[in-house]
């Protein structure tokens, strides 16, 4: 419950927010979306989506299909070009976002059909707006592509932008 109450205020305020994993899931929900509770039971894929422990488990990667024309496009847009295209992310989920909540766009998905990255709308983190949503880990894939870093520095953008922008109604 805590980690919903503080989602809550951080999207009540204006926060920058990006949500791995899981809390990709939960940051759908908190804005109306809904998920798949079990993906291999409720859509018949035949991606693992979730590895079970052992060598493979952080090694293993599923394809992506990402949009272009969306802030995932470019950030990997060395990786991609300008169309979009493929990539390989890991995978540690078996619940998955089964409709996007108000005001979020799809900027990824996999072969069979399943949200793996969406942003907000307002995305500019040059204001401090900031709010995506990543099924996969980038933290952990840091080596495999550039643009994994720049999710991060786009977000660390967004948030000095929020603070300035915080700061300036304190004044």
């Amino acid at each position: 419950e805590l980690e919903c109450a503080l989602m809550r205020f951080a999207l009540m305020s204006g926060c920058p927010i990006l949500g791995l994993c899981r809390g990709s899931q939960m940051l759908n929900v908190l804005r109306g979306g809904t998920l798949y509770g079990d993906l291999a039971a409720e859509t018949g894929t035949s991606i693992q989506h979730l590895q079970p422990n052992g060598p493979t488990y952080d090694s293993f990667r599923h394809p992506i299909a990402v949009h272009k024309h969306t802030p995932l496009a470019t950030w990997f847009q060395d990786t991609l070009g300008d169309e979009g295209g493929e990539l390989m992310v890991n995978s540690y989920h078996h619940q998955g976002s089964r409709h996007l909540g108000k005001g979020l766009l799809e900027m990824a998905c996999a072969p069979d059909g399943v949200t793996e990255a969406f942003y907000d709308e307002k995305y500019d983190p040059e204001k401090g707006n900031y709010v995506v949503g990543l099924q996969f880990h980038p933290e952990r894939m840091l080596g495999d592509y550039p643009g994994c870093k720049r999710v991060y520095e786009n977000f660390l953008r967004a948030c000095c932008a929020f603070r300035q922008r915080a700061d300036s109604f304190d004044q």
